[in-house]
């Protein structure tokens, strides 16, 4: 039995939309496994093989136009939708109709219920029509129009609480790079409700303003008024340049998604690897040229005593023996030297003493140096060297065992790896066809990616001007309160201009204590999160949120501030994660977390870390798409006890189509989709 306050998503369905011909359907439910309730299901494909299309797939079937970001028009929806129809690689023809249906349980106030959401849509004579239909238990809600059906769907599960959710890597990237606030800040007043007393605010402004205006002059009625216009142009102006910021927008993914494509087209044709052969060539050009240069050194290395290296057995005997011959000669020039002073001594002995008192001397001193007298191995001299011909010979062999041949060695490792990676070089360039063979699929792929980076100026672009509006108007604002505040009311029987004043202020106040109290919770979470997926154990980071921007000051243990541009890229990605992690447990509600391609810029350990430490625990329904390059052999092991089901999503290039299998990349049919 399913835990109340739960969102499951239960299963989708895409007919004739992106790169999906005709019908598919996903199983998404976790499935009971071994007695156990695992979480995750991993959907595993290439680039350009469906993975976005599925998420994009579940946002469209709950939110519409609203999945495509805030100012999105009627026409660049409808646009969209007609791009999103699936069209014929063969024939180029595109379908003319389609839709997404997404089956889901959902609590509310304890009672579970069964969703049944299906939007599709056709086209006739250039002409989008929609249609969103839904079902609750079974049974069709038949009393909901499309804007009531969509209101219904947006009571249900808010979108700004579904962004924390279900997300990807440009979401990630977006509050990874966020030095100023606003991603975060738009994310946070949207968890808590603070942009809707941002609203009713400004809608108190408007009355007081027009309570006031009343009572004002001529001449100051027509400052204001002025004022009021421009304002109204300035904000008409921003409202326009957002819609057109969110159809460029909507241009980069589709180019985006262009360039996907094209690519798996080109590496299906052997592209990857002409991509890379005039890179390859370089490689093996270079390695020839390092190679010359290691076989040069180790042929000098082997020139001078390297030889002595190959024997060191009987090196090191030669030695022994050297050392033995060098002390029989010592002992024998002992021997020699010392006879000859006996001898000297004996004849002056004679002179002195009785000739039995000299035998019974001599006796003793025969007995005392008999064995200097007569050393042994004297007659095992074999070589007859010198000293300083046995040290040099002991300098030169020692020098070749203990330091030549570890060089040689070395370098011969070197050689041997370089070998091995000429040898991989030469198999590359074999691989990759000739370049005028893809001139024509290349040239296409070029084309789009200027398409992609002149749009990306013209979006930074769109950004800049928007922000210029915004300031501009701000100005006017502030001069408007300037104006009014000159000449507030003070008539206290004007009650319901003192009540709007009241109002104002106890909603300022309210606001201000609401962020602050769910901005502790936002901390708390965060360094929990930070510490389990960092993987740095020797430092803990702190966050510190303002209330009025929204910005986040990184600190120490000591808290001294810890600056984001310190941080990697992987880093910073794993704060995003983490911020994300703590803004959906503060929101209270329990919905299943979808991510797309979450790995890409982890360093191994965090990707660790994140296999470990957030996958497994993120949610009670977790769906990851991946590639075989994020969730690998190794991760894919760490993670299986917490996988319930692995759909694969594989591209045919002969049709343009992709279809779904179960398992992942090393393994299929194991679980039936």
């Amino acid at each position: 039995m399913r835990g109340l306050n739960l969102m499951i998503l239960e299963s989708l369905k895409v007919i004739n939309f992106r790169v999906f011909k005709g019908t598919h359907e996903f199983s998404l439910a976790p499935k009971p496994r071994d007695g156990q309730q695992p979480p995750i299901i991993l959907f595993g494909g290439l680039n350009g093989a469906g993975k976005t299309t599925t998420l994009t797939a579940i946002r469209l079937a709950l939110y519409g136009r609203q999945s495509l970001g805030i100012g999105t028009t009627i026409k660049s929806y409808h646009q969209f939708l007609a791009d999103s129809l699936h069209s014929s690689k063969s024939t180029r023809i595109k379908a003319n109709n389609a839709a997404v249906e997404l089956v889901f349980s959902y609590a509310n106030l304890g009672v579970i219920s069964n969703y049944h959401v299906k939007r599709s849509w056709t086209i006739t004579e250039n002409k989008v029509t929609e249609s969103l239909k839904i079902s609750q238990d079974g049974r069709s809600i038949d009393n909901l129009n499309y804007d009531k059906a969509q209101g219904f769907l947006n009571e249900l599960i808010p979108i700004c609480v579904s962004d924390l959710f279900f997300f990807d890597g440009e979401k990630i990237a977006q509050l990874a790079e966020d030095t100023e606030g606003n991603a975060l800040g738009e994310s946070f007043k949207k968890l808590i409700g603070l942009d809707v007393i941002e609203k009713l605010i400004s809608d108190i402004n408007i009355f007081i303003r027009k309570q006031n205006k009343q009572q004002l002059s001529d001449t100051i009625k027509s400052e204001i008024n002025i004022l009021e216009q421009t304002l109204k142009t300035k904000e008409q102006a921003i409202d326009a340049e957002q819609v057109n910021y969110e159809s460029i927008k909507i241009c980069v993914i589709h180019a985006s998604k262009q360039i996907d494509q094209l690519t798996n087209n080109l590496n299906a044709q052997g592209g990857a690897w002409a991509e890379s052969r005039e890179e390859e060539i370089k490689k093996l050009s270079s390695y020839n040229a390092t190679k010359d240069i290691l076989q040069a050194q180790l042929r000098e290395s082997i020139s001078g005593n390297f030889p002595f290296s190959i024997a060191p057995d009987f090196v090191n005997h030669c030695l022994k023996q050297l050392v033995m011959e060098e002390q029989s000669k010592q002992n024998k020039n002992i021997a020699k030297t010392l006879s000859k002073h006996i001898y000297s001594l004996e004849k002056r002995l004679l002179t002195v003493v009785e000739k039995p008192v000299f035998d019974s001397i001599k006796k003793e001193m025969d007995s005392e140096f008999s064995e200097l007298l007569t050393p042994q191995g004297s007659d095992n001299i074999i070589h007859d060297v010198s000293q300083s011909l046995h040290k040099k010979i002991a300098s030169t062999t020692l020098d070749a065992i203990n330091h030549q041949q570890p060089k040689a060695n070395e370098l011969a490792e070197e050689i041997n790896t370089l070998m091995k990676n000429i040898d991989s070089a030469g198999i590359n360039i074999a691989r990759a066809p000739e370049q005028d063979l893809l001139s024509q699929r290349l040239k296409e792929l070029n084309d789009a990616q200027e398409v992609k980076s002149e749009l990306a100026i013209q979006l930074s672009q769109q950004k800049e001007k928007i922000k210029d509006y915004l300031r501009k108007a701000i100005d006017t604002v502030r001069d408007l309160d300037k104006l009014h505040n000159q000449f507030i009311d003070s008539d206290e029987s004007n009650r319901a201009l003192d009540y709007a004043h009241k109002a104002k202020s106890a909603l300022t106040e309210f606001s201000k204590r609401v962020a602050v109290n769910k901005i502790k919770n936002v901390e708390s979470e965060f360094i929990q999160s930070f510490k389990n997926l960092s993987r740095k154990y020797d430092i803990n980071i702190n966050a510190k949120i303002d209330p009025h921007t929204f910005s986040v000051t990184l600190l120490n243990d000591f808290g001294n501030e810890i600056p984001k541009e310190s941080l990697s890229a992987g880093e910073r990605q794993i704060y995003a994660i983490a911020m994300l992690d703590a803004l959906a447990k503060t929101s209270g509600r329990k919905l299943p977390i979808i991510i797309d391609t979450p790995l890409g810029r982890l360093d191994s350990k965090h990707r660790k870390k994140l296999v470990e430490n957030y996958f497994p625990s993120a949610s009670h329904q977790v769906i990851i798409l991946s590639t075989d390059t994020e969730i690998g052999k190794t991760y894919l092991a760490s993670l299986d006890e917490h996988i319930s089901h692995k759909i694969m999503l594989d591209y045919d290039f002969s049709n343009g189509s992709s279809h779904i299998e179960s398992g992942y990349f090393w393994k299929t049919s194991e679980v039936a989709v």
